[in-house]
């Protein structure tokens, strides 16, 4: 940081040139400047050359009083239990320098006016240093501190040269809008305090802002801090060289083999002669990624200003395995103890789609599914395919599901869009008596939409998730015979949020189906609720409207609310914490009458490195009785 102390004149800036003013400025920020404070006289000790231990202390406000005990060579020196007992002469050496040293501390604060002055005093206390040793005299010192006043600035002013200049005066809008953009985020503007590290971090802003924005090679190529210690305040001056816009050329492609490489083109969001910006290359890697079809992804560029025109980019890559199996073993308050046996294939019979076979079997649920998303098309969007056969066990009915879905998903950043037409069966049978109750199919057009801006996708603590699934189709039972359109919508919006030590959240989940009181509709189309992810302190799906005869049967309508606060167990570790809640919510045939229950309880969270694990003790209001719910991984 360079500053100049008043010279009682004051240099016209309106008007010059750029190379002019900054020539101007930097001649004045050089002007010497007799020193205002010199050192404090040596005080004479009356204690011995060499036999004598020493204290300082430091009369200064925080936090300038804590910069001082850090840096300053005297305090650092006598802070060591193997240093307090020095040389007469090093204390004497770094005595005299301390008061220069602090005042070149404190200009790094903004306090260019501060006085500094050293006091020593021997009062006749005895210390003994070392166990067993001599009782020596103790000398302390003083080194007191009139910090003055804060230093702000006064005005700040910022020029540009190169391609960026050139492009803003022949009437390049984007040019235009980006150094606006830098004058209007530089952080030292009027009236702030002028510190080194603030100084420092807004001349880094401006130069990551414009490198961001295609300006790969932008530096500063002069800066200037006039300081007026007198009037405590600093004018700046800064002239930044842009350097050349770089632009997309090729994109150089390593580690493909089972992935054609169309597909990962089909991925790239520019076009050959597109300004490269830091954005645009994240976003690129951010949907290499969220393809799941590379185990690594890293995309690089060498700035070249010879180059900048077509800038060559290189993406490696490591792909995932072919094929990958896994097994599974796992327990659940729904279902019980389960094994599951995963197949996944990166390029199903040759076929440029990716595979995922899943067997699941437990006490109450039975699965089998295949899930096909094709490598990704231009635009980019995927080609969806799936099938799958289940029988469940739930609310005392069995519930046997036969499916197959065809559709197209686009995901971004932060948007995820799946478009689908369903073909479904689902057949229902009494536990108890083994009669069938139900036994309804449907073909449906489904959108389902999810938003996020959450702080991390995994592990969230901080951001809205928003989720909605709208679809219409139409319905078939044989015996009796009900037919008719229906059409569904259900929606999910969760808040996380940092209250101090605590991490909230809130989530509210709303679903009707619409459709007249005589037509079917499928028992997996309509709404139970409770379990972990629901209203705790009931079973999953025990939550609904049941018939005349007492069995379960789907609502129509569904609410559920909830809230939760976690803290940390140990100070610190956020990684465990308790956690307390309140959950309510229904199932309902309509909502004339609705009717919801209320879960609580206490909790234990584990932000596992593969999501959240959730331990969960919960009393259900209705139910009256505990019951223990966990899960992992957060829905959304």
């Amino acid at each position: 940081m360079r500053r100049a102390r008043p010279t009682g004149r004051r240099q016209r800036l309106a008007g010059a040139s750029v190379a002019a003013l900054l020539a101007a400025a930097t001649a004045q920020a050089q002007e010497p400047a007799p020193d205002p404070n010199p050192a404090s006289p040596v005080v004479q000790e009356s204690a011995s050359p060499e036999d004598v231990t020493w204290t300082l202390e430091i009369e200064a406000p925080e936090p300038l009083r804590a910069l001082l005990q850090r840096h300053l060579d005297l305090s650092r020196y006598l802070a060591s239990p193997e240093t307090a007992q020095v040389p007469r002469t090093e204390l004497m050496r770094l005595r005299q320098a301390a008061p220069a040293q602090a005042r070149a501390l404190l200009e790094t604060e903004g306090r260019f006016g501060a006085v500094v002055r050293t006091e020593a005093s021997d009062r006749g206390e005895r210390v003994t240093v070392v166990p067993g040793g001599p009782a020596l005299p103790q000398v302390r010192l003083r080194l007191i501190v009139e910090p003055g006043p804060q230093t702000r600035v006064e005005s700040a002013r910022i020029e540009f040269e190169g391609a960026l200049s050139l492009a803003a005066d022949a009437g390049d809008a984007s040019a235009q809008a980006l150094q606006r953009q830098a004058r209007a985020s530089w952080a030292l503007g009027p009236g702030q305090p002028f510190t080194q590290d603030g100084w420092s971090s807004a001349k880094g802003a401006t130069l990551a802002l414009l490198r961001a924005q295609g300006h790969a090679t932008a530096a500063w190529s002069g800066t200037v801090a006039q300081v007026d210690a007198a009037q405590a305040q600093a004018r700046l001056f800064l002239v930044a060289d842009s350097g050349p816009l770089y632009r997309f050329g090729e994109i150089r492609y390593e580690g493909l083999d089972h992935v054609r490489i169309d597909a990962v083109q089909a991925l790239q969001n520019f076009a050959p002669g597109d300004p490269l910006r830091e954005q645009t290359l994240q976003e690129f890697q951010a949907r290499l990624t969220r393809s799941s079809l590379f185990d690594t992804v890293a995309v690089q560029m060498e700035p070249d200003p010879a180059l900048a025109e077509a800038m060559p980019v290189t993406v490696r890559l490591r792909e995932r395995p072919l094929q990958q199996a896994t097994l599974g073993l796992g327990v659940s308050d729904a279902s019980g103890p389960r094994i599951t046996l995963e197949h996944q294939h990166q390029r199903w019979f040759g076929w440029g789609w990716q595979a995922r076979t899943r067997l699941q079997l437990a006490h109450t649920d039975r699965l089998a599914a295949l899930d096909l998303t094709s490598h990704p098309h231009p635009g980019p969007y995927r080609n969806v395919a799936a099938a799958l056969a289940q029988h469940a066990e739930a609310s005392g009915l069995a519930v046997t599901t036969q499916s197959a879905r065809l559709g197209r998903s686009k995901d971004d950043e932060r948007l995820e869009r799946l478009y689908y037409l369903e073909w479904q069966r689902v057949r229902t049978r009494v536990i108890d008596d083994g009669s069938v109750n139900d036994d309804t199919t449907a073909l449906s057009l489904n959108y389902q939409w999810i938003w996020r801006d959450l702080d991390n996708a995994l592990l969230p603590t901080r951001g809205t998730s928003l989720s909605l699934l709208t679809g219409a189709g139409q319905s078939y039972r044989a015996t009796p015979r009900e037919t008719g359109a229906f059409a569904r919508a259900t929606g999910r919006l969760t808040r996380y949020e940092r209250l101090g030590p605590w991490y909230a959240s809130a989530r509210v989940q709303l679903g009707q189906v619409f459709a007249r009181d005589a037509v079917a509709v499928p028992y997996t189309l309509l709404f139970r609720a409770g379990g972990d992810d629901s209203v705790r302190g009931y079973g999953s799906q025990d939550l609904g409207p049941v018939d005349a005869d007492g069995d379960a049967v789907g609502g129509r309508v569904l609410a559920v609310a909830s809230v939760e606060a976690g803290h940390p167990l140990r100070r610190g570790d956020p990684a465990f914490q308790g956690a307390v809640f309140v959950d309510a919510g229904n199932a309902e045939a309509s909502w004339k009458g609705f009717n919801p229950v209320l879960g609580y309880g206490v909790g234990l969270r584990w932000r596992s490195p593969v999501g959240a694990l959730r331990l969960d003790l919960a009393y259900g209001q209705q139910a009256r009785r505990l019951r223990l719910h966990f899960s992992l991984g957060i829905t959304y």
